[in-house]
């Protein structure tokens, strides 16, 4: 089903930048663009990443779909992911595609790691299950995994707030490690490895804040992405210098260019 959707534009241009700690000198700054919108009347939206091609985006939707659209914000295909075990629920919050083009995907509640099939229709593979977090301090159901990124030979899962925490898991050897407590956020809804120069992002959806780090969790700089009312999920479009954002507070997909100064 291709369903075409309103676009609109902010009415100002954003300065992005500014709100945190200074930005050290060998770090790239970013300088962001007048951000488009799209309103999809769609609920959950989770999480984005560009599709395989990179001609289009990807976006996982918390009630178990994965939607396909064109960069020009257009519906193309709904896919209807299978509910693993008759669940009750399936909680998608995370969507990554590695450097291989395989996609990945992070459920919340069960705090699993599925890799898509190439038809966007259901999942070759489970991947062995994380941490035990049901022991940590701030564990709650609805609190766990809620971003995936893919770095080289690795996947990174944000962990909302239960504990707030990202995990790093090794492909080769199929283990699970801590790679770094994020002390300083409030709500991690989105993570995504940067291929350019080895960095995460990090989305906080309370404080509309996009951080770039260290995989050792070291903060290199934040920039405030205000015009996202909740910033659910996140990734950089290098071909095209896009930053990509979904909001499911407002049933809307957002696109911003973006400089390096």
């Amino acid at each position: 089903m291709v369903s075409s959707l309103s676009a609109c534009l902010e009415d100002e241009p954003y300065e992005g930048g500014g709100g945190g700690d200074p930005v050290p000198a060998d770090v790239t700054k970013y300088t962001l663009g007048t951000p488009t919108s799209y309103s999809t009347k769609l609920d959950g939206l989770s999480a984005v990443c560009m599709n395989e091609a990179g001609d289009g985006i990807l976006i996982a939707q918390d009630n178990g779909n994965v939607l396909e659209f064109s960069l020009e914000g257009v519906l193309q295909k709904t896919n209807a992911m299978p509910n693993p075990d008759g669940r009750s629920k399936v909680d998608l919050e995370g969507i990554t595609k590695a450097s291989d083009g395989s996609i990945y995907l992070c459920e919340e509640r069960f705090r699993e790691v599925w890799k898509l099939s190439a038809d966007h229709t259901g999942m070759t593979e489970v991947l062995p299950k994380g941490p035990n977090e049901t022991d940590e301090t701030g564990y709650e159901e609805n609190q766990g995994y809620e971003g995936i990124a893919a770095g080289p030979g690795v996947l990174y899962v944000a962990n909302q707030s239960g504990p707030k925490r990202v995990y790093k898991y090794t492909m080769a050897t199929a283990t699970w490690e801590k790679a770094f407590d994020a002390t300083w956020a409030t709500s991690l809804s989105d993570i995504y490895y940067d291929d350019e120069d080895g960095t995460l992002w990090i989305t906080d959806a309370k404080t509309q804040k996009l951080t770039q780090l260290k995989t050792d969790g070291s903060k290199l700089q934040e920039i405030s992405i205000s015009f996202v009312k909740k910033p659910e999920g996140f990734c950089k479009d290098v071909t095209h210098k896009l930053f990509w954002f979904v909001c499911d507070k407002e049933s809307k997909i957002y696109k911003v260019s973006y400089q390096k100064q």
